[in-house]
């Protein structure tokens, strides 16, 4: 099973970078804000847990945000930006 689930969290992370290009301020662009992801129909269909990836994602370096966690509504204006090492 842990096996399972990592190759989960690492699919999500893989998707969560493509999302965030595809919603971000401009076509391509390695930055959105969390209200428009959180709020994205694809987005809510694909994730199981938007948040646990997002954390997951900061945790290994991939995305940066201000803040340990986001909440829907409090932190919809928060930036999500993909890190250098990962826009490739």
């Amino acid at each position: 099973m842990g096996d399972d689930h990592q190759k989960r969290v690492d699919d999500e992370i893989e998707q969560l970078l493509i999302d965030i290009r595809r919603i971000g301020d401009e076509p391509g662009s390695p930055r959105v804000k969390f209200g428009e992801l959180f709020d994205d129909d694809d987005v809510q269909q694909y994730y199981e847990a938007l948040v646990g990836t997002l954390k997951s994602a900061k945790k290994r370096g991939v995305i940066d945000f201000k803040g340990q966690m986001l909440l829907k509504g409090m932190h919809d204006d928060v930036v999500i930006t993909i890190s250098e090492e990962s826009k490739n």
